[in-house]
């Protein structure tokens, strides 16, 4: 996020085995769209025009059935998931051809970051190497770049079986759309000395750790990238209730992050930690935070399959 290198964008992100998007479709004689009333107009919209250019390539109407979905403009990457899961389902249903580049061109996301797409995919533990910088003159989100291919999968790591992932909501301050669009033009490009700190923490910091299986690099490197660039920046505008909660995790010596813009705020500890979920919903209830469960490492893409019997 700060032009120091000769790429712009990447990052880190793992993949985790909560379900992101659950879609079913069935050909029908015109084309629909049910189960997306908790979603916001956009990406219903966006659903709906993807539904309509599936159509139009694979000469079939479908219905289409959201049957669950992560919770929007939080940080799980839900749009992402949502139409490649959409995409993906087509694609098994019609027996339409379509390799990955082209779905994922096809679904248009991707534009910054390529962990929610590389993620889709492979899940594990990824690292995206972003674009050229040349290629980029204004950093922008993915939600705000067309993409017509996917940022550069440098490394995929499994998700340590050992670790699990606990996820909380604080009241936090959301952002996307036209918000978030304007946040980025606001703060990046960042200083090139904090972009080549935050490349260090990831790099030397994060990556080894999961490879190692390191919780205490892990944490100190996760609260290193929270104080430096853009992830600070970040932080800050979600408010204090997140600031707050991430500190006390870290006082207790948790691995803790936010997700991208926020506000939920992940927790990563060993399974053989007995103690740990119960003291997380204790945390999280003292900060008023939701608490959304306890999680593994997704360590496979997404899987689609027919129904013979329909």
């Amino acid at each position: 996020m700060g032009f120091a290198s000769p790429r712009a964008f990447g990052g880190v992100g793992f993949m985790l085995d909560k379900i992101a998007a659950d879609v079913e479709l069935r050909c029908a004689p015109v084309m629909s769209l049910e189960g997306a009333s908790d979603l916001d107009r956009s990406c219903q919209s966006e659903l709906t025009a993807l539904l309509e250019t599936l159509a139009e390539a694979g000469k079939r109407r479908v219905q289409a059935i959201i049957h669950s979905h992560a919770i929007q403009h939080i940080g799980l990457g839900t749009k992402t998931a949502l139409k490649l899961a959409v995409i993906l389902a087509y694609h098994h249903l019609v027996e339409l051809p379509g390799n990955r580049a082209e779905q994922q061109s096809l679904s248009g996301r991707g534009g910054a970051s390529g962990i929610g797409i590389h993620g889709f995919f492979e899940g594990g533990v990824l690292w995206d190497a972003g674009r050229p910088a040349e290629e980029i003159d204004h950093l922008l989100p993915s939600g705000a770049r067309a993409a017509t291919s996917a940022p550069v999968l440098m490394l995929r790591l499994p998700f340590p079986a050992s670790w699990r992932v606990g996820l909380c909501l604080p009241k936090g301050e959301l952002s996307h759309g036209s918000e978030e669009q304007r946040f980025f033009e606001e703060n990046a490009p960042i200083a090139p000395d904090d972009a080549l700190e935050t490349m260090a923490s990831l790099y030397h910091g994060i990556l080894p750790a999961f490879r190692l299986e390191d919780l205490k690099l892990l944490a100190s490197s996760l609260a290193s990238i929270s104080y430096k660039g853009f992830k600070h920046l970040e932080i800050e505008r979600c408010g204090e209730n997140v600031i707050e909660l991430l500190e006390d995790f870290r006082t207790k010596g948790y691995a803790a992050g936010m997700s991208s813009m926020g506000p939920i705020v992940y927790v990563i500890f060993a399974a053989s930690d007995t103690r740990a979920v119960a003291e997380l919903r204790a945390v999280c209830a003292a900060h008023n935070a939701r608490w959304l469960g306890c999680h593994g490492g997704l360590n496979h893409g997404a899987r689609a399959s027919r129904d013979e019997s329909a």
